[in-house]
């Protein structure tokens, strides 16, 4: 790892094609190689390492879910190209409730909200709000919790009112976990928000 940080770009060329010789996706889960993948991803062009990239895009649902390869997916969501995020979002939507309730898929769909180009951020948001129930589980969880505040910012019109109702309507059960209080505060501050904005509209 610490070559990978201190040489340039042409000098790790080598580490690549050893790489790309293997399994990357084995790679990937190791719990040293996953770090070799991830600091090659942030320190050398796009285009160097597009061929490593193009072997864990098709893996990417089950590297999600994986307690190393998690990172490397976060981790190219990151610093990925817009294309190789998109490809890597239409993966994780084609099994988003499994993967929303995995806590390392979980932690991928949160980075996926947060880095991936913006019209595919939205198409994930609908994939969860679609899934019954799916919303209120993750905003109990350590990484769902995240994942949720994502969507409702992400969110608008009648489909963001719909994931407020769904939430609200199990405010009581999200109170009693450490991460869903988190998710009832956001809301109320919400609330209280559009209720001061009312007033002042009819002032």
């Amino acid at each position: 790892q610490k070559c990978i940080t201190v040489l340039r770009p042409g000098a790790l060329q080598f580490v690549v094609d050893e790489l790309l010789l293997g399994s990357v996706s084995q790679v990937a889960r190791h719990k040293y190689g996953c770090r070799i993948i991830q600091r090659l991803v942030e320190f050398c062009p796009a285009l160097q390492v597009h061929r490593l990239v193009e072997r864990l895009v098709p893996e990417v649902g089950m590297l999600s879910r994986h307690p190393y390869g998690n990172y490397v997916v976060q981790n190219l969501f990151q610093h990925g190209t817009n294309e190789q995020r998109r490809h890597m979002v239409g993966g994780l939507a084609k099994e988003i409730r499994f993967l929303a309730s995995d806590f390392c898929g979980c932690a991928v769909v949160t980075a996926a909200l947060m880095y991936a180009p913006d019209a595919d951020r939205q198409t994930l948001a609908k994939s969860l709000l679609r899934e019954p129930g799916l919303l209120v589980f993750m905003a109990c969880t350590r990484h769902g919790h995240t994942a949720v505040l994502q969507v409702l910012q992400l969110l608008v019109g009648a489909e963001r009112k719909e994931a407020n109702r769904r939430l609200q309507s199990e405010a009581g059960a999200l109170s009693v976990s450490r991460y869903g209080r988190i998710i009832v505060d956001q809301l109320d501050a919400s609330e209280a928000q559009l209720l001061s904005l009312a007033s002042r509209g009819g002032a």
